[in-house]
């Protein structure tokens, strides 16, 4: 008896419908879609229809959904029906077709979508209308109905799993062996047999393997199938037949006790009866099995058919049920259970391992987990650490599970966990629970421990000069005002929330610049009063004259001469009367032989003289000629001040500019960054971000609160409170106290270079923000390893800085700063005063107090009154690395590093790269978030 390799011809109808059947619904089937065809090529129509009204349980039938017509349709979906297996055959068939009838051209196109329908067990199913949007409208099918009965096996197919385990506990792997038995077909009329191999390329696709799922589709995947051979079998009848027998393992692992559960298997083979030979001109393409050579689950066909070769022409499918054999599943005992334990049944191995290991309090060490073991591991879960005493004792560690990665027999876990304090010298071993079932018991094993190094967190390092910004209780011994102190209270109002625009320097310069200009008027107008005026009177022109005579004379007789001439010009006795002992007086001297002695004394009298005569010709004056000094004096003044004012506007409208220009680039360099490539943020309400200022605010009292004992609960609370400051500046608010929070909440964070920018934006907005200026003065000099007492003590700087701080330590900053413009106007006002009626004593003591008021009070505040050269940029990071050109492909300028807080000038950006230039002229690039743009 002859055995021979028989392939499925895919063009042959199957017998498991019979060929009458098969037609009747290929024509119905061509008759609605040709039917659909003659309509009007601009309705739109939708046709449904099965491949058939009978079925067999476990062979699939087709359903197709062709849309004609449509310029648009949304994407059909079959709903699940109970008991039927529906899946989709892929991507739709299009088409188009063009018919021209008696001249008249109409045009059809369609788009045909495919089900596979596989009943899974016996009855009479129907499928729903299936609903569909075509051209802006429902439309829909009706629905559809057939009926699936089940092929009997009889004694062709068996199927029949075994465990090799009798008990077993849930969880714990159990390795099944599915056994199945086909029958050979042997064709009388060839007497041919067909081969194991043959036979297994008759199992169907409609086949369900249920829990072998998985090892079915390794094998497709590696191109292999399970390999068979022939034993001896008893057929139902008790008699020993010939099978073909094949055998598929797999582990499965119980998730509940009770009865071994396999998944919905149903095993279903497309039984030949019948061979032909095959006549297809083309039969050489499809000389190898159904599957193009392959069978369904890898395998190759070396049957040596050709040409005219032996094909099955029909066949049935036939259904089988495996029976599995009895199999206890336990559960996992509850008794002496350890609490945390997570389920894992098997036998297991845990390691660890920390990076970095050298870290400051509080910062983030990333820690691998890794598990191995013989269970099912993408069951398995990390241990519980935020449950481990011996572990959240010192870190702090997040309460939440964490996802795993496997990797064969292995499943790493990573988390982040942080030091609370320095001194911590190793990471605990981390225990993992798990039930042996060998040994029927819970078992615990442990990773090694990890040795670290954990210092001081850098923002404790600021805890020397950490101060309270209240006056109740500012220190006020020497000791405690020795060196400035950190202002780190935040303000709590909802003035943090009230947006204001940056108004720069130019307003303290107007302040500082305009009283002394009034001054020099004044000065100008009193001693250089004839360069705007000419009003004087012939007789003073003439006292003037002579008044520059007398002074140049060079004997008695000269000055008698002069004093002479103006003998006119003296009107009363006294005058007169001096004149004349003036007149005897140089004659004596003349004559006496001692005029260069005398000489001195001579000019004094004629000038006290000519003084004398001055006062009285003023006072005699006509009152016209006074009121037309005064109004050209008046003219004079007035011109000076708007000569004044033309140049202070300008000067202050310089500043404001710069201020307004600065705004507008940093909101140009903003829509550069990679945030502003986002999606807009939707624009928070007035009561949203109430609250979200408040949880910031309590986020940051909270980590001051546990700053002193836990650093890494401080740390997390001040990001918090950073990040949610950082959302209400997203959303728009601007203002000294908004920027002055953040800044406070990073310079906690150990984020210093971004705390100085923020430090710096506040006083952008408030030049006058004492606690802005003063933090980011000590958070320059703390950053750079800068002693805060440069200042020599005994130097008159020193100590008047001193003093200065000192009364600031006492005095609110609003009122220094009121102090000190009132004490600036005060001593223009004396120096004016001066001026106006001079007065030795009263001048010399009032310009003494004044000035050293104002010197203590202001000495401090004197930056804010100057326009300094602000940086367009700070440094925010330690590991800013300035490259040639923009990208981290480019080299590094070795030569120039760049220091965290530095500031710098912008000269270009370019997406997330900004073009910088040090304060020693470098340039270079910088990445875009290793800098603040101000």
């Amino acid at each position: 008896m002859a055995r021979l390799g028989i392939v499925n011809n895919p063009f042959i109808p199957s017998s498991k419908m019979k060929p009458r059947n098969y037609l009747t619904a290929l024509l119905a089937l061509a008759a609605v879609f040709l039917g659909s065809a003659v309509t009007s090529a601009h309705a739109a129509d939708l046709q449904a229809a099965l491949s058939s009204r009978e079925a067999y349980v476990g062979a699939p039938i087709m359903l197709h959904l062709e849309v004609a017509n449509a310029s648009s349709h949304d994407e059909p979906t079959l709903p699940e029906v109970r008991g039927l297996d529906i899946q989709s055959a892929g991507a739709p068939s299009r088409s188009t077709q063009t018919t021209i009838i008696n001249g008249r051209r109409t045009d059809r196109t369609s788009a045909t979508y495919t089900w596979r329908i596989t009943p899974r067990q016996a009855g009479t199913f129907e499928i729903p209308p299936i609903d569909l949007k075509v051209d802006g409208q429902i439309r829909s099918t009706r629905p559809m109905r057939f009926v699936a009965t089940k092929s009997e096996t009889g004694d062709l197919l068996f199927a029949e799993i075994t465990g090799q385990q009798k008990e077993i506990y849930v969880g714990q792997p159990l390795t099944l062996t599915l056994n199945l038995w086909i029958k050979p077909y042997h064709n009388n009329e060839f007497d041919l047999t067909l081969s194991e191999e043959n036979m297994w390329q008759m199992i169907s696709e409609g086949t369900n393997w249920g829990a072998f799922t998985e090892r079915m589709t390794e094998l497709a995947e590696n191109r292999q199938r399970p390999g068979g051979e022939e034993v001896l079998r008893t057929d139902s009848n008790g008699q020993e037949r010939a099978y073909y027998q094949y055998q598929i393992e797999a582990t499965v692992y119980p998730k509940k006790p009770g009865q071994i559960e396999v998944g919905d298997l149903q095993i279903v083979v497309d039984y030949p009866t019948r061979l032909a030979k095959s006549r297809d001109p083309f039969g050489s393409m499809f000389d190898d099995d159904f599957f193009g050579g392959m069978s369904p689950f890898g395998g190759r066909d070396f049957s040596p058919f050709r040409r005219n070769s032996l094909s099955v022409v029909a066949s049935r499918p036939v259904v089988a049920e495996a029976t599995v054999a009895p199999i206890d599943v336990k559960p996992v005992p509850t008794a002496g259970r350890p609490a945390d334990y997570r389920g894992t049944v098997g036998q297991y191995q845990i390691v660890t391992q920390a990076l970095p290991t050298d870290v400051k309090a509080g910062d983030p060490i990333t820690l691998h987990i890794g598990i191995r073991g013989d269970g099912p591991m993408e069951l398995v879960q990390a241990p519980p650490l935020a449950a481990l005493p011996q572990l959240t004792a010192d870190f702090k560690v997040a309460n939440e599970p964490l996802a795993g990665l496997v990797e064969g027999d292995t499943k790493l876990f990573t988390t982040t966990i942080r030091p609370r304090r320095e001194g911590i010298t190793e990471i605990p071993a981390i225990p993992l629970t798990f039930f042996d079932p060998a040994k029927e018991a819970f078992v615990t094993v442990k990773s090694e421990p990890i040795a670290i190094h954990v210092s001081k967190a850098e923002r404790l390092a600021l805890d020397s000069i950490v101060g309270n910004p209240s006056s109740a209780d500012r220190p006020h011994d020497d000791q405690a005002s020795a060196a400035p102190t950190l202002d780190l209270q935040n303000y709590t109002r909802d003035d943090a929330l009230t947006s204001s625009s940056s108004q720069g320097n130019w307003p303290w310069m107007l302040a500082m610049l305009l009283p002394p200009l009034a001054v020099a008027l004044a000065w100008v107008v009193k001693h250089h009063g004839h360069l705007f005026t000419n009003n004087r009177s012939p007789q003073e022109q003439r006292i003037h004259a002579a008044r520059h005579a007398i002074q140049t004379a060079g004997s008695p007789a000269e000055v008698a001469s002069v004093a002479n001439s103006l003998a006119a010009e003296i009107g009363n006795g006294a005058d007169r009367a001096q004149l004349d002992q003036l007149l005897a007086l140089c004659d004596q001297a003349a004559y006496s032989g001692s005029s260069d002695q005398q000489l001195p004394a001579l000019k004094h009298q004629a000038i006290d003289l000519l003084d004398q005569v001055s006062r009285t010709t003023v006072e005699h004056r006509p009152q016209a000629a006074t009121r037309m000094f005064g109004r050209r004096q008046m003219i004079a003044t007035a011109c000076l001040a708007l000569a004044v004012l033309a140049v202070a506007v300008p000067v202050g409208s310089h500043f404001a500019g710069q201020s307004a220009q600065a705004t507008a680039d940093h909101d140009r360099v903003a829509t550069t960054t990679p945030e502003s490539q986002q999606p807009a943020l939707p624009t928070l309400s007035d009561q949203q971000m109430a609250i979200i200022l408040a949880e910031a605010n309590t986020a940051y009292q909270d980590g001051r609160k546990a700053s002193a004992d836990d650093a890494a609960a401080a740390k997390e609370e001040f990001a918090q409170a950073a990040t949610k400051y950082g959302q209400l500046v997203e959303n728009g608010v601007r203002n000294s106290n908004l920027y002055v929070n953040l800044a406070n909440a990073q310079l906690q964070l150990g984020a210093t270079g971004k705390a100085i920018a923020n430090y710096e934006r506040a006083l952008d907005h408030d030049p006058s923000n004492w606690q802005a200026r003063n933090n980011l003065s000590i958070a320059r000099s703390a950053l750079h390893g800068l002693s805060n007492e440069t200042e020599n003590a005994t130097s008159l700087g020193g100590l008047l800085s001193k003093s200065a701080e000192q009364l600031q330590s006492v005095l609110p900053p609003s009122v220094t700063t009121t102090m000190c413009a009132s004490l600036w106007l005060a001593l223009c006002g004396v120096i004016l005063g001066s001026l106006v009626r001079p007065s030795r004593y009263w001048n010399v003591a009032s310009l003494s107090v004044a000035g050293l008021l104002l010197v203590a009070v202001g000495v401090t505040n004197l930056e804010r009154l100057t326009t300094a050269d602000e940086p367009d940029a700070i440094v925010a990071t330690q590991t800013a690395v300035l490259r040639e050109a923009p990208g981290d492909q480019f080299p590094a300028i070795q030569s120039e590093a760049l220091k965290e807080g530095e500031g710098l000038d912008v000269l270009k950006v370019d997406g997330n790269w900004v073009q910088i230039q040090t304060a020693d002229g470098a340039t270079g690039w910088v990445a875009n978030p290793d800098v603040e743009l101000l």
